[in-house]
């Protein structure tokens, strides 16, 4: 039998080798957890995320299962719609699941430097630890005054308002409270320049799209394209928006620097890590832009349409406040544990319509294995927070704003509290103390002082919300009244 030539023989190993290749790229595939057809080229991008995202992942998981597999153009993304998955990955593996996908849009606004953007790694674990320094579960214990003045101040700008006017005092309201611990600033009118600034950065917050997940983070080359190219409209949105997103970094900062020097600066956490600054003498502009970058109400929202939707609820809520304190003072933190009721109400805000439908997405950096599921290093990982609150095997009738369903039976269901509402794993929300505190406060403080009720419209007729969509939109167009229910607990 003849040798094999040398040009045969290139020829066989190149068809095994790419036999081979063929091959593992066929088992690899095998083992992605399932998901809807992808197309040629496009793959499931006619799947990506819109405001409607969260609830069409869901239904798909009804299909697929609660780990899902989509792609885009060179683009891999896990999507996670339940609990049991999302908590096995990203806090029992969080070592490899902590990343943050490139979010080039939300770079272009300028948010690169906040610490809910930045990849994990050093510059990452300095922010935290100068967030958890200060808003640790035992340093929130200093901020509970506070928060009862605010809660109290909020009651009152309520009942002194317009009905349409509530969002903008529940705004003043979370803003007072970072402006104070942030800043050591004190918000004393609705012309403060502290609820201009969150007023604008809220709008190019809600300006972004879905984070990584527009046409720009997809395809990355649009940023270079004509304004009038299609895909490239959130460019136009960016670019208008950048100089308050600098504004947010670059004014408290500099507010506090000038009170230092005039000797006014009330204690806050950007004058402690200033001070800190000036003790090492040798404040970088790398030190600098780390500050801005850390210093950086949808639940009161939620709040307010949930007691509108459901006024036996405000009802039940507000017999518990007059049984446990009384008429003659207005709900304090040491009350919290006798309060089993709005507990259960202050829970379900969180659940019903999560104020992050869509959890801002995580990055796996390595292959690794789960249920016998391969998920791919460099792959997007989205938790569908919103389809967690709706698992039926968890939640019964999950749709229903049904705070009984914490009380232990036989008095509820004792079903357990959503825990997705801060985030998963090493990229937890750092507030989560001061803002489970912040809202707690504040839904008492308004039951106990006020009845909310449907506004009316210049006919006199309740104007009836529609729906329960969890769109920041949605909510922040409800309408909603609120009428003195006990006008002594206010002059206390």
């Amino acid at each position: 039998m003849a040798l094999l030539t040398p040009t045969l023989s290139v020829v066989i190993l190149c068809v095994l080798f790419l036999f081979f290749v063929v091959l593992s790229r066929r088992k690899r595939a095998s083992m992605l957890p399932p998901g809807p057809p992808r197309i040629p080229i496009l793959g499931n991008l006619r799947q990506m995320p819109t405001a409607e995202a969260p609830l069409i992942f869901h239904k798909l998981a009804e299909t697929y299962g609660d780990v899902m597999y989509l792609e885009v153009p060179g683009q891999s993304m896990i999507i996670l719609d339940s609990l049991r998955a999302a908590e096995d990955l990203l806090e029992h593996r969080s070592l490899i699941y902590s990343d943050r996908p490139q979010f080039p849009l939300l770079e272009i606004f300028g948010w690169k430097a906040a610490l809910t953007m930045l990849p994990y790694g050093r510059k990452f674990a300095k922010h935290r630890q100068m967030h958890q320094a200060y808003l640790n579960r035992h340093k929130c214990a200093d901020y509970l005054s506070l928060q009862l003045q605010e809660a109290q101040t909020l009651t009152n700008n309520l009942l002194n308002s317009k009905p349409s006017g509530y969002e903008s005092c529940l705004s003043r309201f979370s803003t007072g409270i970072i402006a104070r611990i942030v800043a050591g600033h004190t918000i004393r009118s609705n012309e403060d320049a502290y609820l201009s600034l969150s007023s604008r950065v809220s709008q190019a917050v809600l300006s972004a799209g879905v984070p990584g997940a527009t046409a720009i983070d997809f395809f990355p080359i649009l940023q270079h394209f004509p304004r009038w190219f299609p895909g490239t409209y959130y460019m136009s949105v960016a670019e208008k928006w950048r100089p308050v997103v600098q504004e947010s970094y670059d004014y408290p900062v500099q507010s506090v620097k000038r009170e230092m020097e005039s000797g006014q600066a009330k204690p806050s956490f950007i004058l402690t890590q200033l001070q800190k600054m000036e003790a090492w003498d040798s404040v970088t502009k790398e030190d600098e832009d780390d500050l801005k970058g850390a210093a950086t109400s949808s639940s009161l929202s939620t709040f307010v349409l949930a007691m509108v939707l459901h006024p036996s609820v405000q009802v039940k809520a507000q017999e518990e406040l007059d049984r446990v304190i009384g008429k003659g003072r207005l709900p304090e933190f040491s009350d919290r544990e006798k309060l089993p009721y709005v507990e259960c109400v202050f829970q379900e805000i969180f659940r019903w319509l999560p104020g992050v439908p869509l959890g801002i997405p995580h990055r796996c950096t390595e292959d690794n294995i789960y249920r016998g599921m391969l998920i791919p290093a460099g792959s997007i990982v989205f938790p569908n927070i919103k389809g967690m609150s709706l698992d039926a095997n968890i939640y019964s009738n999950p749709t229903a704003f049904y705070p009984e369903r914490y009380l232990p039976k036989p008095a509820g269901l004792a079903e357990p509290h959503f825990p997705a509402k801060f985030g998963f794993g090493r990229r937890i929300c750092t507030g989560q103390y001061l803002g489970d505190n912040s809202v707690w406060i504040a839904i008492a403080t308004i039951l106990a002082s006020c009845t909310i009720t449907n506004a009316l419209d210049e006919q006199g007729n309740k104007i009836v919300p529609e729906g329960t969509s969890d769109t920041f939109q949605a909510i922040h167009t409800r309408t909603s009244a609120l009428s003195n229910h006990a006008p002594l607990r206010l002059n206390s």
